[in-house]
């Protein structure tokens, strides 16, 4: 879980930098050091570690006395223990400090410490508490130069299901890692403790490989002490007020004054016990973390009343909601620095997002329920499209929702649901069309955006519609101010590849009354897709941070699809993360973009995927596995998916499935799909019938844009690495660098596994000098063939560190070889790995160094 600090940790002190670890409890610190003094173990290092105690902080050189001193010098104090320890650490050889829990070791332990570390200079690695300087926790400390600190943030969506599958021994399910992300604050003791008591406590079912739960609730007995544990040292003060805030829920700070003390409230959030949160219109809200406290409070065998605290509480705080603020930012680089802050402002702003979101349903759902008319239907199940559904409560909603004298326009959306619904829980298409055709007769006023409704059904399910044209436009809306028909006839348009027919069926509305949720969507995804890739990153943010401030579920997935799909075009992939960790924490929406939602679970799994190879389970295996294999946008199908995660002993077999593939997609009419999915699956593997049917289907779509891509592919098929060196030497920056790269590094790595020494060697030069030009951004996905690189001799692995930072005559004179025995290693050490540059061979090796390789 923490390669990359341990990895920069591992740098720091191999320079002679000290480090600092920071977190609070559960975050992984002690497990990060310990992977430190391992790989420092590993790399020849001389390790003192000793570490400190909540319990024994008052009893001298309890700590120190982890070295095996056996006493001396103590006589003298923490001066002559300080002199043992020295003699020990200035002998030769590389020797380092480390200390888990500083903050916590006896004053005589921590002033050896200072004292030999001062002396001798060797690098210190601690860990502590990430309690603020003033707050008077810490024991000791240290200002050490020169030292670097590595803070542990929370962990992320994609973090905690990768924890909870190496802890269950098998993958959860997107609901399961959402409700762990959430209890859990993303702290990685909690996650794993959460997973292990639920386990413990038969909460958890395993159902078709994926573990899930049993109920509503993870809360259990056994957490109880590691609240406790959480909850240690706060006074009765402190631990009232915390019952309160778990009790009222999350609150608006201002209207906490009556019940909570502004004090009280400071020293709770210094221990990382309460979360503030910024709303739109500007209220810092505050809500208890992680969120296991509140079910500890809320734990009806609590002894303390809950019931008489929540209404004294409620009763004295004044609950008037905020004004709302409006502000759009229009510049990408703001939307992204947003981005950067949501993404590290940790699961307090998604957990009252959450809050929130079910305070809507309940109300709604109240409403309809006091008075069951169609328009309260419609109101209730617009949230449906995409909030959770609750299967009862919408099928209860369809059955008792009255008719008479109901609104047209409501009886229709009323309808439209309807019959989405019946597709989506696994109905026949024939259910769907039939509820379509009978409000079209019932209402012949709405009987044109019936038709298109269900084209858009068809479309969308099942295939593209022959003599889509003529059948549209003899359509006659008699409620154009709806937008129904222009977003159907957009979205259908983007189906087959026209963003400009799209974008003018968009603009020829003369509103978007009850398509105004998606009409966002596919404006977005046309300006993507007509190539304005700036343009609709910023247009598809903004929309997704609106749809954030209104609650609005639906609009906030379906901008982040559109959000990633651009930002992923434009390089700018750890972005797309942030986006993508955003709408996972929320867990499964509702109805559309349920399968949008499935698309980023599998563009996150491919991403997943080539940083941690197949031992790991994949995001990807969230998705549903009851999808339809061809699906008419990027991801929505499951068969690409599948078909580049599979293995393949000759990948001939990959280019005769992507092909065939590929045809299924343009039978279906879906060329949006067939274009992005061929161009996709060319840059894991340049087949003959992968390159002539991508060739062919840009061509017939008239896309000029993919020429240099197109060519360096035909290069590598026919093996011409003379042409090759001239189109990468010629090549000039566009869109297409990501899956160039990702080509080339698949060329290197197939040659490899094929023992083509030659040819690999040939071809690597060719590489190394463009990857000099145009550095890979991180970890690259190839196509598994089911071979892999040769590991590193011993000597092999010492001179591609070096590499790294030094150069061969420099390495040569410190090993006392020859220059050219270190060019023969680091040549076969390049062939070994499949990397083309000295940095990356120096990643790679420090990497494996790190993860025990």
């Amino acid at each position: 879980m923490f390669e990359e600090e341990t990895r920069r940790a591992l740098d720091y002190v191999s320079r002679g930098v000290s480090v600092r670890i920071v977190g609070g409890p559960g975050s992984g610190k002690s497990t990060v050091l310990q992977s430190i003094a391992a790989g420092l173990e590993k790399a020849g290092v001389t390790v003192y570690s000793l570490s400190g105690s909540r319990l024994l902080n008052e009893t001298p050189f309890a700590g120190i006395g982890a070295l095996g001193l056996e006493g001396r010098g103590q006589e003298n104090g923490p001066l002559g223990v300080a002199n043992v320890l020295a003699e020990r650490l200035a002998r030769r050889g590389s020797r380092a400090l480390v200390v888990d829990d500083i903050d916590e070791l006896d004053k005589e332990s921590a002033a050896v410490i200072d004292i030999v570390q001062g002396r001798t200079q060797r690098p210190l690695v601690m860990t502590m508490d990430d309690a603020p300087l003033y707050s008077g926790a810490s024991v000791f400390m240290p200002a050490r130069w020169p030292e670097a600190t590595i803070r542990l943030s929370p962990l992320h969506y994609d973090q905690v299901n990768k924890l909870l599958a190496q802890t269950l021994g098998s993958p959860p399910d997107v609901d399961l890692t959402t409700a762990v992300l959430m209890k859990s604050g993303g702290s990685p003791g909690l996650v794993v403790r959460i997973a292990q008591s639920a386990e413990l406590s038969k909460q958890l079912i395993l159902h078709g490989g994926q573990w899930r739960m049993g109920g509503h609730t993870l809360w259990n007995e056994y957490l109880q002490s590691t609240v406790q544990e959480l909850l240690h040292g706060l006074s009765a003060d402190e631990r009232t007020a915390l019952h309160t805030l778990s009790v009222v829920g999350a609150r608006p700070l201002g209207s906490l004054k009556p019940v909570v003390e502004a004090d009280i409230l400071d020293r709770l959030e210094m221990r990382g016990l309460v979360a503030l949160t910024e709303d739109s219109g500007g209220a810092i809200w505050v809500s208890v973390s992680p969120h296991i406290i509140v079910d500890h409070f809320r734990d009806p065998h609590m002894r303390s009343s809950r019931r008489v605290l929540a209404d004294r509480s409620n009763r004295e705080i004044d609950s008037h909601d905020p004004p709302v603020k409006s502000s759009s930012p229009e510049l990408l680089a703001e939307l992204i620095g947003d981005l950067r802050s949501e993404a590290g402002g940790g699961t307090a702003a998604t957990q009252h997002f959450q809050e929130q979101l079910r305070e809507l349903e309940e109300s709604q759902f109240s409403v309809w329920g006091s008075e069951k008319t169609m328009s309260n239907a419609a109101a209730f199940l617009k949230f449906y499209w995409g909030g959770p559904i609750d299967p009862s409560r919408i099928e209860q909603v369809f059955s008792e929702t009255e008719t008479a004298g109901a609104d047209s326009g409501d009886h229709f959306f009323f309808a439209m649901t309807r019959a989405l619904w019946a597709i989506v829980s696994g109905g026949e298409a024939s259910a769907a069309t039939g509820i379509l055709q009978a409000i079209g007769q019932a209402h012949p006023d709405w009987s044109a955006e019936a038709q298109a409704f269900a084209l858009y059904l068809q479309a969308s399910f099942d295939r593209m519609p022959l003599n889509l044209d003529e059948t549209l436009d003899r359509l006659r809306s008699r409620h154009p101010e709806s937008g129904v028909l222009p977003v159907i006839r957009g979205i259908l348009e983007l189906y087959r590849f026209d963003a400009q027919a799209a974008l003018r069926a968009l603009d020829s509305a003369d509103g978007f009354d009850l398509a105004a949720g998606m009409e966002p969507f596919v404006r977005g995804l046309a300006l993507h897709i007509a190539g304005h890739g700036e343009e609709a990153m910023i247009f598809s943010l903004s929309q997704r941070a609106a749809a954030r401030r209104r609650l609005d579920q639906f609009g906030f997935v379906a901008s982040s699809y559109v959000a990633v799909l651009a930002m992923t075009q434009q390089g700018l992939s750890k972005e797309a993360d942030y986006v993508m960790t955003g709408v996972f924490a929320f867990g499964r929406p509702g109805f559309l973009v349920s399968f949008l939602h499935d698309a980023l679970l599998r563009i996150a799994g491919l991403r997943v995927l080539a940083s941690s190879g197949k031992n790991v389970p994949s995001l990807g295996i969230q998705a549903r596995k009851d999808a339809a294999d061809i699906g008419p946008l990027p991801g929505t199908g499951k068969a690409v998916y599948e078909l580049v995660t599979g293995k393949y002993a000759d990948p001939a077999e990959f280019d005769e499935k992507a092909a065939d593939l590929l045809e299924q997609q343009l039978d279906r009419g879906y060329i949006t799909e067939a274009v992005y999915a061929s161009l996709f699956m060319l840059s894991l593997y340049p087949g003959h019938k992968i390159l002539e049917t991508t060739q062919r289907l840009l061509q017939e779509n008239g896309v000029n844009t993919h020429a240099q891509f197109l060519a360096i592919a035909g290069a590598i098929r026919d093996r011409d690495h003379q042409l090759l060196k001239i189109l990468l030497d010629q090549y000039e920056v566009d869109f297409d660098l990501p899956a160039i790269t990702r080509l080339l590094k698949g060329v290197v790595k197939g040659h490899l596994l094929k023992r083509h020494r030659g040819l690999a060697k040939t071809f690597h030069q060719i590489i190394s000098t463009f990857e000099n030009r145009f550095p890979p951004d991180g970890v690259l996905l190839t196509l598994d063939t089911g071979g892999h690189p040769q590991g590193l001799t011993p000597r092999e692995r010492e001179i591609a560190i070096l590499a790294g930072s030094q150069r061969t005559p420099e390495i040569a004179a410190l090993l006392g070889i020859s220059p050219r025995t270190v060019e023969n290693h680091i040549s076969r050490a390049l062939a070994k790995t499949g990397t083309t540059t000295r940095q990356s061979l120096y990643a790679h090796a420090r990497n494996s160094q790190t993860s025990g390789g």
